[in-house]
Parts: structure tokens; C-alpha cells; sequence
């Protein structure tokens, strides 16, 4: 149930099976128990990264499920690499970026074994981070080979390819962004539980001058924002639809609507999108500034600011 939850874009609900697990595997550490270990160990991966997506949740709970999955973690004699990737994100969530490059260090020098990402996964989170502090060509360098692998992981290889889209924008390798969004966003596009990496799809279209494919792709996927996986998945989706929807306004498309289908007592219709960029936009900042009420650092407002602010990249790219 906890993997269900967690890949059916419902990671709040995996709080409550993850915590029975735990429970009842301290109470009672029967013989079948141990078959369960490693699930157990992994999971905790899971909900470090589910806990920081909800900004009601208090730091200290993460830190404390931190510490838990790296007692666990040496206890069992197993390598911490996967402890320094966990430490490592929350760092980064909360701004604090020399401590965020200090665990990344310590994280690439510690030895891999089963309990680390897979063979994807964690080139692409490392690629992120290079990305995320301008160091493009690093970022490439080293996502590409893993790419020309084989990856048996349901994660990818859609996650590494979103995690290029900006690294191969911004070096100029325009064919190779395009035919990552491409090939990324048909494995995305069915998944809630991706919200997030949609709402990459739909900034790449708005820093790509192809604002009328982004506002198909708003539309397609107007209707996740009520039953958005976590507060954060929200805020990407909103933020990037915003960024879409505020440049056709720009552009005098304003009138233009977008089909909003009914939810509680929220009737359908057909909302302009000038109308709409405004309520994403006040959406995206709000959620942003309970996540900065949480985190202390402005880190998630900054960011959600940059991509409403974001400029094309280079000339118009066909896709």
C-alpha cells in the first residue's frame, strides 16, 4: 500500500501505512519480518521526500525520519550514500545551499549498494543539483551515459530527461531538449503522481516560445489541480501554467479560454486566461510563502518568482 500510494499520487496516505509498518516491526520482529528489511529500509526514502512536499508538516518530523533512517541504516551495516542524497535534498528544499553542497560532496564520495537510487534515479538527482547551480555541462556530462543504459526503473528514463531539459536549453543543444520533452512528457502525461514533472513540460513550452502547446497541456491537465499529490505538486503546476498563461495574455490572447471542469461546488466553464493566470498566479505564491512560513528562508518563493518572471531561451524551438 505504502508503493501504491506513493506512485498513485497519493503520498499523504503513505504516511499512515508507512508508520503502521514501522510500528509493528519494532513491536514485534518476528522471523518474516526480515524478508520485509529492505522495503522497510527503502521506503524511509519516500517519506523524507513526501513529508517535505507538505509545508503543515514541521521540519523537525523530516530531520527526525532522517535521523531514524540513518540509525537504521548504520545498524544494519549499510553504506549512508542514500542518507547524504536525503540530507542533500532537504538542504537544497530549504535554500540552504552550502550546506546542500556539502552533503551532494559526501553523497558522490560515499560507496553505492542496494539501498541507493537506482542507476537513473540518482544521476538524475545529482544532475539536478549540478543544473540547479549552473553547471550545465556537468549536469550533462554526467546524465548522458546513463541514458545510453539500460534503465529497468518505472521512474525513468522520463525523470533524467526532464532533469536535462533546461541543461540542454541553455547550452544550446535545442534537438536534444526537444526530443527530451518529447520523449519524457508521453511517459508523464498519464501519471498524477508526475504532476511535478508536467509542470517542467509546461515551463519548457513557455521558455521555448510554444505557448499554444503549453496551453493544450494546461488544459489537459487542468483538472489534476484538484486532486493535485501534495501542496508542492500544486505550486509547480500552477506556477508553470501561469508562466504559460500570463505570456499568451502578454501577447493579447487574454479572451482566449480554457475548459475548467466542475468539482464540489465549483460549476464547469470556460475561464478566460487572463482570468486564470491571475488565480494560478496568487495560487503559486501563496503555497510558496507557507512553505517559507515552514522552511524559514524565502528559498520556495524566490524559485516560484524566478519562473513567473522567466524569459524565452533563444529563438523559437518547433516541436
Amino acid at each position: 500500500a505504502t508503493q501504491a500510494y506513493v506512485y498513485g499520487g497519493e503520498p499523504a496516505k503513505s504516511f499512515v501505512t508507512f508508520s503502521w509498518c514501522l510500528a509493528d516491526f519494532d513491536r514485534n520482529p518476528a522471523p518474516y519480518h526480515q524478508r520485509h528489511v529492505h522495503s522497510l529500509l527503502w521506503y524511509f526514502k519516500y517519506m523524507v521526500s513526501a513529508l517535505l512536499k507538505f509545508p503543515e508538516v514541521p521540519l523537525d518530523r523530516t530531520y527526525a525520519v532522517l535521523d531514524d533512517m540513518e540509525r537504521r541504516y548504520r545498524d544494519g551495516g549499510h553504506s549512508l550514500h542514500a542518507v547524504y542524497s536525503y540530507r542533500h535534498r532537504v538542504a537544497r528544499h530549504i535554500g540552504a545551499e552550502d550546506e546542500a553542497e556539502e552533503w551532494y560532496r559526501r553523497w558522490i564520495a560515499a560507496p553505492r549498494d542496494d539501498l541507493s537510487d537506482c542507476a537513473g534515479c540518482d544521476p538524475s538527482a545529482q544532475a539536478l543539483h549540478l543544473a540547479s547551480t549552473g553547471r550545465d555541462e556537468e549536469a550533462i556530462a554526467l546524465a548522458e551515459p546513463v541514458l545510453a543504459g539500460r534503465l529497468t526503473c518505472p521512474e525513468q528514463p522520463q525523470r533524467i530527461l526532464t532533469t536535462l531539459l533546461m541543461p540542454y536549453l541553455r547550452t544550446g543543444r535545442r534537438d536534444a531538449a526537444r526530443d527530451a520533452h518529447r520523449r519524457a512528457y508521453r511517459r508523464h502525461r498519464s501519471s498524477l503522481a508526475d504532476m511535478s514533472d508536467v509542470a517542467d513540460h509546461i515551463s519548457f513550452c513557455a521558455l521555448t516560445g510554444n505557448d499554444v502547446r503549453g496551453l493544450e497541456m494546461v488544459e489537459r491537465h487542468l483538472d489534476w489541480l484538484d486532486r493535485a499529490p501534495s501542496p508542492k505538486a500544486a505550486m509547480d503546476f500552477a506556477a508553470a501554467s501561469a508562466l504559460v498563461l500570463n505570456r499568451l495574455t502578454a501577447a493579447g490572447h487574454g479572451d482566449l479560454t480554457v475548459h475548467r471542469r466542475a468539482y464540489g461546488d465549483r460549476p464547469a466553464a470556460d475561464v478566460p486566461v487572463a482570468e486564470l493566470a491571475a488565480e494560478f498566479t496568487t495560487l503559486a505564491t501563496e503555497i510558496a510563502a507557507r512553505f517559507d512560513l515552514r522552511n524559514g528562508p524565502s528559498a520556495q518563493s524566490q524559485r516560484i518568482a524566478r519562473l513567473l518572471s522567466a524569459e524565452p531561451i533563444g529563438e523559437h524551438l518547433p516541436l
